[in-house]
């Protein structure tokens, strides 16, 4: 018994022993997980806190890019503000020398002056549409504007480029389509330089075709050429940002087909593209734009050519086809020859033949071929470098000629009168849009620049209406106060009080003394779209965009005179 006792107390101790030594072991394994747990509770705060800095990195980081950001629209808008002003005044003086008697290369020059400024204006835009569309704050302005005057413009502008190549640049306004379109002019004028610019810029030989289709639902503007092309995987990325056709030369400061894009779909249309490797490439711009009659001249001859038989010899790719293409629209017998074609045999039976000199070697010899073989009638078509051979025209057997890119206007001229020889339809002054003899209104004219202000008060008098200028916001509501206008015109930037508080104390002179109110329109060189709001909340009717557009401010005027806008005669609306 002793024996059993001492082993039971033998295995207790030893059990004992274990369970000391387990204790003490699981003490020692606690206390290092309490480390661990220690160590990972300080790496989560130190995590956590490493996020907190972050946080507010990065909350530093993007109020100091949201402050650059403003910033630079700020200045980027005060800039462009102080450039647009005196383009605007060189455009408006262009404009206004436009409408006198001027000889045809006084005309040309005038042109030419007008449309350099609208080029650097271009330009001054696009560096502004840059920082808009980078803050989502780019706005479109629609205002009436006139199709042909539009993309015979740009390709006129381009027209140098392209003849220096040796390429066929033409225009053409497809049949139906209104004189006039509503929408913003500027823009689309911007993308089609844009895209005329790398057209010209791309292609080696033949030619680039800038063309504009109407119906009822949209207007599209296409541009075409016989360049390399592109492969039609390659169309998406020619539209990313800063991909090749983003080039100074093309018209711009780089304006891109990214930012074309971007204004297209602003304006509510798409700007798509297709291509064949090899064989050329089409832009199509395309905007839901509505007609508007302003009047003026339409697109056709005033006695159509039906009975005419019309033959045009051109090997250009665009030219060519587009002039019989226009004519047969205008009621002729129109056809095509290539200038190495027997033209003696292809002018049987036609009246009128138009012979294109850009890469024909005899015009002289042509000329004769098409007289011996009936014609009456013989037209020279020929690039502004080559006036100088002007004055043997008539020798060589013509009768008059066309300048390309050819206007349709001049082409109309030509067909009805061939033997004037000018490269414009008139030397006369355009007549202006005006009301009829004592029914303009009065106008009061708020403008600190004198140029702003001397084409506007000349505006204004071409369109029938008397004017009193003032330079200041504070004469401007003193004026108004002691008189009675039934416009007022007001420029948004004046020394004193700016246009906005001017129109804010305008209308509470006519709360407080019972006035009828009268038409209230802004004038700015900004197009930024808060600065619109503003005026409108301050009680403008609307907003006019310098280079003031006469034909813009005839309709807002005429418009509001029978709306009842006139409170300067009777002392109230009138009906």
């Amino acid at each position: 018994m002793a024996g059993a006792a001492l082993v039971a107390a033998a295995i207790a101790y030893v059990a004992l022993a274990r369970l000391a030594a387990l204790r003490r072991r699981f003490a020692v394994l606690e206390k290092e997980l309490e480390h661990q747990q220690d160590a990972a509770w300080r790496a989560e705060e130190r995590e956590e806190s490493a996020r907190t800095e972050g946080r507010l990195a990065l909350a530093e980081a993007l109020a100091g890019a949201d402050a650059a950001a403003r910033a630079k629209a700020k200045f980027l808008a005060t800039v462009t503000h102080e450039m647009r002003t005196p383009l605007s005044g060189v455009i408006g003086a262009a404009d206004l020398l436009l409408d006198t008697a001027l000889a045809p290369d006084q005309r040309t020059y005038a042109v030419a002056v007008k449309q350099s400024a609208e080029a650097m204006l271009t330009m001054v835009d696009e560096s502004l549409d840059l920082s808009r569309i980078d803050a989502d704050r780019l706005v479109t302005q629609d205002a009436p504007f006139g199709v042909a005057e539009l993309v015979e413009g740009v390709a006129e502008l381009l027209a140098p480029r392209a003849q220096a190549k040796g390429l066929d640049l033409a225009v053409m306004v497809g049949a139906g389509a209104p004189t006039h379109l509503l929408g913003d002019a500027p823009r689309i004028r911007q993308i089609l330089l844009n895209l005329a610019g790398n057209a010209i810029k791309f292609t080696a030989r033949g030619g680039v075709g800038l063309r504009v289709d109407v119906d009822a639902e949209d207007a599209r503007f296409s541009v075409g050429d016989t360049g390399p092309g592109f492969d039609p995987s390659e169309t998406e990325r020619l539209f990313g940002e800063f991909e090749q056709g983003a080039e100074p030369a093309a018209g711009g400061v780089g304006l891109g087909l990214a930012i074309s894009r971007q204004l297209a779909h602003a304006m509510g249309g798409a700007l798509t593209a297709s291509s064949t490797p090899g064989e050329g490439s089409t832009f199509l711009l395309a905007l839901p734009l509505r007609a508007t009659d302003l009047g003026g001249p339409t697109l056709a001859p005033s006695d159509p050519l039906v009975g005419r038989r019309i033959l045009v010899v051109s090997r250009g790719p665009f030219s060519g086809p587009w002039l019989v293409e226009r004519m047969q629209d205008w009621g002729a017998e129109a056809s095509l020859a290539a200038p190495d074609a027997d033209v003696a045999v292809a002018a049987v039976g036609h009246d009128t033949v138009l012979i294109d000199r850009p890469g024909t070697t005899d015009a002289a010899g042509l000329a004769t071929a098409a007289r011996h073989a009936g014609a009456s009638r013989v037209l020279l078509m020929l690039s502004p470098a080559e006036r100088g051979e002007l004055p043997t025209l008539a020798a060589d057997g013509f009768d008059g000629y066309l300048v390309k890119p050819v206007r349709a206007a001049s082409l109309i001229h030509r067909l009805e009168d061939p033997r004037a020889h000018r490269t414009t339809p008139s030397a006369e002054p355009v007549p202006p849009v005006s009301f009829p003899n004592g029914t303009g209104l009065r106008v009061l004219l708020a403008e600190d620049d004198p140029v702003s202000a001397l084409i506007a008060l000349a505006h204004l008098a071409r369109l029938g209406h008397s004017a009193e200028h003032v330079a200041d916001g504070v004469s401007a509501c003193a004026a108004f106060e002691n008189q009675r206008f039934d416009a007022v015109l007001l420029d948004l930037r004046m020394p004193g009080l700016d246009g906005c508080e001017v129109a804010r104390r305008i209308r509470a002179i006519e709360a407080n003394e019972g006035r009828p109110p009268a038409l209230l329109l802004a004038l700015t060189a900004n197009v930024a779209d808060d600065d619109c709001a503003a005026t409108i909340e301050a009680g403008v009717n609307a907003v006019l965009i310098k280079p003031l557009d006469s034909r813009a401010l005839a309709a807002l005027l005429e418009r509001s005179s029978d709306q009842g806008f006139r409170v300067s005669q009777s002392g109230g609306r009138s009906s």
